[in-house]
């Protein structure tokens, strides 16, 4: 039977009578993937994306990209825009405290400090890979559609691959107020906040940035304290004038660990200031309809790729 896509990537039924569905990918034109979703016993109108790949395992990253042709005219304009910086503005001033990280056991999230070789790390290294064939964005913000999907372990581990052969300048980012990980992972306390840096640069835009910076990993960190009050909102405004000025940084790379999409603006705030959005997809978790809502709410023409782990 054929696979050709029907409306909006729609597949026929298999010769099984299996239901089948595409998972979007999100690169212009929309290139559909096959994909099988399993019914949710606790919401009937919810269906959950169940192995898009049979090449694929749970427990392993993998990157759905259409070819690097694909990319939209939209987002590759909107990159080559951004890396054209302002002729003749000072970079700003970045403060290092260094870090080393412990002898101990390390987080589990830590994948290729953990197990460089595993097949999970080689995963993200194909996802490195294809996103610097993806018009070469340099801040790219990592997110999904719910909380508990992968996506602070995809931001982490996308960093550490881009950082790991020592010739790029990387900066991981932190902006999830709510639920902040980076320092729990990395073993820190920073010394100063990132979204007390956003408040106060809005007075003093030319105070130093305070970062953390792990010898061996050749990865600066931006990293917001899990003390602060969790009531505090993202300023989004800040944000994206920290961005255009840490680009002057000479960072090769800004990966940015993002909030949720679904029920909240921060992300679409954070998505105007950045590249190109990586969305992340938990496989037997995420339904393409809550997947579907956050490309939506983000911008199809913003989103480079989905990931799914």
């Amino acid at each position: 039977m054929s696979t050709k896509p029907g409306k909006f990537g729609e597949l026929p039924p298999s010769s099984t009578g299996e239901r089948r569905a595409p998972l979007p990918m999100v690169t212009q034109p929309m290139i559909p993937v096959s994909a099988r979703e399993s019914s949710d016993p606790m919401d009937p109108g919810a269906t959950r994306v169940d192995n898009p790949l049979q090449t694929l395992k749970p427990e392993s990253a993998a990157v759905l990209f259409g070819k690097p042709t694909a990319i939209s005219a939209p987002l590759a304009a909107h990159v080559a825009q951004q890396k054209a910086l302002v002729p003749g503005a000072a970079p700003p001033e970045v403060g290092l405290t260094q870090h080393h990280l412990p002898d101990e056991a390390h987080d589990p999230r830590l994948s290729l400090v953990i197990d460089p070789d595993s097949e999970r790390s080689a995963a993200f290294r194909v996802l490195r890979h294809h996103l610097l064939e993806v018009g070469r964005p340099q801040c790219v913000v990592v997110s999904s559609a719910s909380a508990g999907e992968g996506k602070t372990s995809v931001a982490i581990n996308l960093a550490l691959s881009l950082a790991e052969c020592g010739r790029a300048k990387v900066l991981l980012v932190e902006t999830h107020v709510r639920r902040p990980q980076l320092a729990t992972t990395f073993k820190f306390v920073p010394p100063w906040c990132f979204a007390e840096q956003l408040a106060a640069h809005r007075q003093q835009p030319m105070l130093p940035w305070s970062l953390v910076e792990i010898p061996g990993l050749w990865l600066h960190v931006a990293a917001i304290n899990p003390r602060i009050e969790k009531t505090q909102l993202l300023d989004g405004p800040a944000f994206a004038i920290a961005i255009e000025r840490l680009r002057l940084a000479g960072y090769d790379h800004i990966v940015v660990d993002a909030p949720p999409v679904l029920g909240s603006a921060d992300v679409n705030l954070l998505a105007d200031a950045a590249d190109a959005v990586l969305m992340v997809v938990k496989s037997r978790t995420t339904t393409t309809r809550d997947l579907r809502r956050a490309i939506d709410q983000i911008g199809a023409n913003k989103v480079a790729g989905t990931v799914l782990v």
